[in-house]
């Protein structure tokens, strides 16, 4: 049996209010507590995203779900995700509050391709990878300063949504993170890798790359009639611009995968020089 209370709230968005809850499990002669982050909503995604994260259960870089419950709440369905709490916030919150250093981005760059390495592995497309739904959590290798792992996985795609997407377009994810095939409705892991792209700009830079676009819609009609990639900055280093040029291109068939980029000189030689003692 387990009973939990909820504290305060984490954070809400269009698919469901994420709280931090703690969890008292009664066991036959004590009980143990847990901190926990809940996300609860009445909306459909959520068994989609309980699916996904069934199918990622053990995935390093990815945020883990302990827990399912529905229950009805004044006559309403309402569902229930129990799941890893993440005390420091999000990656967003980070790029807002401090200019990370190259080994830095190394690090957590190496980080989330682990996460989308095991995703795609599994078929599993994100649809909506941003700073935001990356999550930081205490480092326990003195490697880094944070531990990231991939959350909100309510607009992601797997292999099953292949037969039932077939022909429809819908727009998912977040304009400042799409790539141009993905404003047009398709959804290959891909487009995950042009996301993480924008995401290696905006920590290396502070910036998103499209902040001086007024409107999303001047943003959207780049991507999807002049196929704009994000300029990459000339400040950076040469191994960090060949690493953006391949998840960059237009083509989403010639970009690497996430498992080429983990052995990408960006984050192998690069990763191994600023972190000797790290395991990879």
């Amino acid at each position: 049996m387990a009973e939990w209370e909820k504290l305060r709230v984490l954070g809400e968005g269009s698919y469901g209010t994420v709280y931090l809850v703690i969890m008292r499990l009664l066991e036959e002669h004590n009980s143990k507590f847990l901190v926990l982050a809940l996300k609860t909503s009445s909306s459909y995604t959520m068994l989609r995203e309980k699916k996904v994260l069934e199918l990622l259960l053990g995935c390093e870089g990815i945020v883990q779900c302990y827990f399912y419950k529905y229950i009805v709440e004044r006559g309403c369905l309402t569902y229930n995700l129990f799941m890893e709490y993440a005390p420091h916030g999000s990656l967003g919150d980070l790029i807002k509050t401090e200019l990370l250093s190259e080994k830095e981005v190394i690090l957590y760059t190496h980080m989330i391709l682990k996460g989308l390495s095991c995703m795609h592995e599994k078929g599993i497309v994100h649809c909506d990878l941003k700073p935001d739904n990356i999550l930081l959590f205490p480092s326990l290798d003195g490697c880094a300063k944070y531990k990231l792992k991939i959350a909100d996985f309510g607009l992601s795609k797997t292999k099953e949504d292949e037969n039932t997407d077939l022909g429809e377009i819908k727009f998912r994810g977040t304009p400042y993170y799409m790539s141009p095939e993905s404003v047009r409705g398709f959804k290959e892991t891909s487009l995950d890798i042009w996301s993480l792209g924008c995401i290696v700009i905006e920590m290396s830079t502070g910036l998103r790359e499209w902040w001086n676009f007024q409107t999303t819609n001047q943003l959207l009609l780049k991507l999807a009639l002049l196929k704009e990639a994000p300029k990459i900055p000339d400040q950076l280093s040469c191994n960090c611009k060949d690493f953006l040029e391949k998840c960059l291109r237009k083509n989403p068939e010639q970009r690497w995968t996430a498992k080429m980029l983990l052995d990408h000189p960006f984050i192998q030689k690069e990763y191994q020089m600023s972190s000797p003692t790290c395991n990879t």
